[in-house]
């Protein structure tokens, strides 16, 4: 059976401060004390006093068991103090200081700190296996920070898709042993979410990878915010159409399309007749209702993969997809005929009228300057005298 002194020169070669005590009567008596145990005390501004320990220890002493009693100091929180039951009933306990360093400290506050940040933190091993998950990920997923550790997300049975790009991400941080940074969407309980997830490698006292931390960041509200701006850079305020910008984006995107599939397109462009005569007689208000019926009117008789817009003043444009010169042709003079039959229904104040110019393209060697000014020409022509697109 190991004897009390026997445990103390335990502790005593394992450099733990740590003192042999005794219940005599209603006090507590220190008989010897580990070397560890004076240096642990001596010079400390902060010791609570060996009166206090030994008070500590007197209302602390335990009744009876194995299980360990843990006191701490009221007014030295850094301190705190073990005590170790050796017989039953206890007459003789061991008592193992602890003081909890600066380092110690700062870890807890971090520790803390990941703990609530809406964030998802997380430690992987370089078999992409959990070592560490805050909550976060559970508000995310529903499913409990514990279950992911010592798991990989593949394991975890997250999206296949999700998974690869993941562990690409992962394994290109990996490879480079730089930081990395990717824009993914992750399902969560309360509909899709896109996330900005940075990965960083962790690296041993001599340089070597052991593990990655990454830190995802909810950006779902700045990404409808991009979208929303986006939207408004190309978009005409007024008719709610694409403007010149998104206009000549959209064209220069089909134009691409073009080269790679051998596809076609058509292009129209109409200005109204005598718009300045409109706003001279019937003034600004009724010009812009003018504006707003036809460009209904485009957004109503183009097909769901063509693109219209205002691109200034009176001037709209048409891009038929995949249309060829007579679907084109055929397009603009439905879209005439809609435009002369607006009315005051239609918060027109008189009759309306466009000059339309034609243009097509199919194939490669088109650019965006050279379909413009060609349905630029073909609109001209047009307002010279005849009112057919050519």
């Amino acid at each position: 059976m190991t004897t009390a002194h026997q445990w103390l020169d335990w502790l005593a070669a394992g450099n733990v401060p740590a003192a042999l005590c005794r219940l005599a009567g209603t006090r507590v008596v220190i008989d010897s004390r580990t070397s560890a145990f004076d240096a642990a005390v001596d010079g400390h501004p902060d010791w609570p006093g060996e009166e206090v320990l030994l008070a500590e220890l007197a209302s602390a002493w335990p009744d009876g068991g194995d299980t360990p009693s843990v006191l701490h100091f009221d007014h030295t929180p850094d301190w705190n103090c073990v005590l170790q039951a050796l017989d039953d009933p206890p007459t003789r306990c061991v008592a193992i200081l602890r003081r909890t360093t600066e380092r110690e400290r700062h870890n807890e506050a971090f520790f803390t700190t990941v703990q609530t940040l809406p964030d998802i933190v997380a430690r992987m091993d370089l078999h992409h296996r959990h070592l560490y998950i805050n909550p976060a990920i559970e508000r995310v997923t529903g499913l409990a920070a514990q279950s992911f550790i010592g798991k990989s997300k593949r394991e975890i049975g997250l999206p296949p898709e999700l998974v690869a790009q993941w562990e690409a991400l992962v394994d290109r941080v990996l490879d480079s042993r730089q930081p990395a940074e990717e824009e993914h969407e992750l399902p969560t309980r309360h509909g899709p979410r896109h996330y900005l997830t940075r990965v960083v490698p962790e690296r041993s006292a001599d340089g070597v990878i052991q593990t990655v931390v990454s830190t995802s960041h909810d950006i779902t509200g700045l990404k409808s915010l991009q979208r929303q701006l986006a939207l408004l850079a190309s978009t005409d305020p007024l008719t709610s159409l694409l403007n010149r910008r998104g206009f000549l984006e959209r064209l220069e995107s089909e134009l691409s399309r073009m080269r790679s599939n051998d596809g076609q397109l058509g292009l129209l462009l109409l200005d109204v007749d005598n718009f300045k005569a409109i706003n001279d007689t019937y003034g600004h208000m009724a010009g812009d209702n003018v504006l707003m019926a036809i460009g209904d009117v485009l957004h109503r008789e183009v097909g769901d993969r063509d693109f219209v817009a205002r691109l200034g003043g009176d001037e709209f444009c048409v891009g038929l997809v995949d249309a060829d010169r007579e679907a084109a042709g055929a397009a603009a003079e439905r879209i005439r005929l809609r435009i002369a039959d607006l009315d005051a229904g239609h918060r027109c104040p008189c009759a309306v009228s466009v000059s339309i110019g034609l243009t097509a393209a199919a194939g490669a060697g088109h650019t965006v300057s050279d379909l413009i000014a060609s349905v630029d020409q073909s609109m001209y022509r047009a307002k010279s005298g005849r009112r057919d697109p050519r």
